[in-house]
C-alpha cells in the first residue's frame, strides 16, 4: 500500500480507519450465500473486511491498472474474490452476476458517484440494496426533502426508487489524503412496490431531469397547464416545490396524454 498513489482523475481517497471499515461491513451484513460487488477496490481496505466475513463471491471492479499488482499479492489466497479489470460504466453486472441477486458496496470516487447512483438505479431488479460512502452533500441530497437547497434532481429520482438511510457522517482524516469534503455512508434499499417499471425508468429519468432545467423558472414553462390543473399543481409553482407524489402523477398525466 505504502508504494500506491492515489489519483485525482479517478478521485481516489483510500479509507484507513479501521472502526469506520468495520461499520460499514456491520452495515452490509455478509452472508455465506451473498454475492458482493464493490465499486473502486482501490488497495483493498474495504475489500479484505468483506473477504473476512467470507461472502460466497466477491467481484471487486477497479479502473486503476496500477492498483492491479496490489489487489492481486494481497487476495492471493481468496478463491471468492474476483478482480474486475474494468471502468465500473463499462461492467454489465446483470452479465456478471448472471442475473443473481446481489449487494452492491463501495467507497465511491467523489468526481462520478452522482453518475453512479444514477446508473446502479438501472440494476434495481438484481439489488438487494446498496451501502455507498459518498461526499456529505451527496448524501443530503439523497434524503433531501421539497423546499430545501439540497432537493434536486437527484434527491427525487433516488428516492422514486429506494429508501434512503443516512448510516454516519466520516471525517476527513480517516482517509488518505484526507479529502477536502466531509464523506458520508448510506444505505439504499430497493422499495418493495417500484411506482415506475424497469422498461420506463430512462423516460421518468429525462421526465424528472426536464422539470429540473432552468430551476427558477414556473412549471407552466415545462409542463401543459391542463395537465397542472389535472395535478391539482398551481401554475406558478416551481420544481422544488414539488412532492414525490406531484412527480409521479405529472409524469403519469403526461404518459396518458401522449398515449391518447
Amino acid at each position: 500500500m505504502t508504494n500506491f498513489k492515489t489519483k485525482k482523475k479517478f478521485g481516489q481517497h483510500l479509507l484507513i480507519s479501521e472502526g469506520v471499515i468495520q461499520k460499514i461491513v456491520d452495515v452490509i451484513d455478509v452472508k455465506e450465500d451473498d454475492i458482493i460487488v464493490e465499486i473502486g477496490v482501490g488497495t483493498g481496505q474495504l475489500t479484505e473486511e468483506i473477504l473476512k466475513r467470507n461472502p460466497r463471491i466477491l467481484y471487486g471492479i477497479e479502473i486503476d491498472e496500477t492498483a492491479y499488482p496490489i489487489i492481486e499479492e494481497r487476495f492471493k489466497d481468496y478463491k471468492n474474490f474476483i478482480l474486475i479489470k474494468e471502468d465500473f460504466f463499462d461492467v454489465n453486472l446483470r452479465e456478471l452476476t448472471n442475473g443473481e441477486k446481489i449487494k452492491l458496496v463501495g467507497n465511491l470516487p467523489y468526481n462520478v458517484s452522482s453518475l453512479i447512483l444514477i446508473n446502479t438505479t438501472f440494476y434495481i431488479d438484481i439489488l438487494y440494496f446498496s451501502v455507498f460512502m459518498v461526499q456529505k452533500e451527496v448524501a443530503e441530497k439523497l434524503i433531501a426533502k421539497p423546499k430545501t437547497k439540497n432537493y434536486t434532481f437527484l434527491s427525487v429520482f433516488i428516492q422514486t426508487f429506494f429508501n434512503v438511510e443516512y448510516i454516519m457522517s466520516v471525517p476527513a482524516r480517516f482517509f488518505k489524503p484526507p479529502p477536502k469534503v466531509t464523506s458520508a455512508v448510506v444505505k439504499l434499499t430497493p422499495k418493495q412496490e417500484l411506482p415506475v417499471s424497469l422498461e420506463e425508468m430512462k423516460r421518468y429519468k429525462n421526465f424528472i431531469s426536464k422539470l429540473f432545467s432552468n430551476k427558477r423558472k414556473m412549471l407552466r414553462t415545462k409542463i401543459d397547464k391542463d395537465i397542472l390543473h389535472q395535478a391539482g399543481i398551481p401554475e406558478t409553482a416551481r420544481v422544488e416545490e414539488l412532492t414525490l407524489e406531484d412527480f409521479l402523477n405529472l409524469y403519469r398525466l403526461e404518459k396518458e396524454r401522449e398515449i391518447d
